[in-house]
C-alpha cells in the first residue's frame, strides 16, 4: 500500500506518498512536486493508491512542500493585495523554487530511489500553487518536464504578458496539463473575474507560438468551482496523462 512519509529538510517540511512497490526490489521511480504540503494528492489518497495498483496510474513518487507563506512563496513578484481583507503578495517565487531544485530536490535524490532527469520530474499545484507551478516550468525547464497547473490564479497581474514572452515553441520536450472550472470568478467583482478567461487566452497563446498540441492538455469543466473538490478530482487524470 501506498505510504505517507514526512520529512523536514533545511526548514521545509515535506509530505511524500511513496508508492506501493516502493519497499519491494530497488526500482526507481518519477517525481512530482506537490505545493501545499501535497493537500491535493491527500485528499484522493485511497484513489491514488488504486490507481498505482491496479496499473491506471504509474507509479510515482509525490513530493508535498509545505510554503513558509503562500502569498510570498507562490507569486513570481509583488502584487498589492486584492483587497483589504487579504494580504499583500509578496514575489518571492523565484526563491521558493531555487530551495526547490538546490536544497529539496537534491536532498530528495539522494534519500529516495528517483528518476531525477527532467524527462521524470514534475510539479504541479493549484490556484496559487499552479501560478507558481507554470513560473517553475519556464524558469527552470531544465529540471521540470511535467507540469501541472489545476485552476492557476491566471489572473496574477502581468502573468499573461510574461507567458507571451516566453519561448513556448522551444519547449517542445516539456508536458503540460493545464485544468479551470467554468465557474471559477464568475462571482468576483476583482481581478479574479478573469480567471476562466485568461486561462484560455494562455492555452491559446501557447498553442499560437508553435507548441505541440499533442503535449499540452486543456481540460475545462462545466460547473466547475474553485475549490479542493474539483481539484482533488483531477489530479489522477493529469497525473495519468503528465505520465502515461
Amino acid at each position: 500500500m501506498s505510504k505517507w512519509v514526512q520529512e523536514s529538510v533545511n526548514g521545509w517540511t515535506l509530505h511524500l506518498l511513496l508508492p506501493p512497490s516502493y519497499t519491494e526490489g530497488n526500482r526507481h521511480y518519477p517525481v512530482v512536486y506537490i505545493q501545499d504540503g501535497g493537500a491535493v494528492a491527500k485528499a484522493c489518497s485511497n484513489l491514488l493508491d488504486h490507481s498505482f495498483r491496479s496499473g491506471k496510474l504509474p507509479e510515482l513518487i509525490l513530493v508535498g512542500i509545505e510554503p513558509h507563506n503562500r502569498n510570498d512563496d507562490y507569486t513570481p513578484w509583488p502584487v498589492p493585495a486584492l483587497n483589504a481583507s487579504f494580504s499583500a503578495f509578496g514575489g518571492q517565487g523565484g526563491i521558493y523554487l531555487k530551495a526547490i531544485t538546490e536544497q529539496l530536490k537534491p536532498y530528495v535524490d539522494s534519500s529516495y530511489r528517483t528518476l531525477a532527469d527532467s524527462e521524470n520530474t514534475g510539479i504541479l499545484g493549484c490556484s496559487l500553487g499552479g501560478l507558481i507551478s507554470l513560473f517553475a516550468a519556464m524558469e527552470f525547464p531544465h529540471v521540470f518536464g511535467k507540469v501541472g497547473a489545476l485552476s492557476a490564479s491566471m489572473w496574477y497581474e502581468g502573468f499573461l504578458d510574461y507567458m507571451r514572452d516566453y519561448s513556448w515553441a522551444e519547449r517542445g520536450g516539456l508536458k503540460l496539463y493545464m485544468y479551470v472550472g467554468s465557474l471559477e470568478g464568475v462571482y468576483k467583482a476583482n481581478a479574479q473575474a478573469m480567471m476562466l478567461e485568461n486561462t484560455r487566452s494562455a492555452c491559446r497563446m501557447i498553442l499560437a507560438q508553435g507548441y505541440p498540441a499533442e503535449r499540452l492538455n486543456y481540460v475545462e469543466e462545466e460547473g466547475g468551482t474553485h475549490d479542493l473538490l474539483f481539484f482533488a478530482k483531477h489530479l489522477p487524470e493529469a497525473l495519468s496523462w503528465l505520465y502515461q
